[in-house]
């Protein structure tokens, strides 16, 4: 869920560094999977009451956290 938060594709990893384009995962109501790694620390999650939705972003941690099992430094796209 995390790598598809972030676009992640082993394809794109340039010199063991993956820039992700994306970071978001937004659906219509809390997501059990979302919420345990909203307290682990690896993810946060902001609600959007017009729309009705819940938007789940991928922490600091957490980029940190996929780094570590894909071998890779992921960071953000500015």
């Amino acid at each position: 869920m995390m790598q598809h938060a972030i676009g992640f594709d082993r394809r794109n990893i340039k010199k063991n560094k993956y820039e992700a384009y994306r970071n978001r995962y937004i659906v219509s109501k809390p997501d059990n999977d979302w919420e345990e790694l909203v307290s682990f620390g690896y993810a946060t999650k902001k609600e959007f009451k017009i729309e009705k939705q819940i938007g789940y972003y991928v922490s600091e941690l957490g980029m940190k956290y996929l780094g570590v099992l894909f071998g890779c430094i992921i960071k953000e796209t500015d």
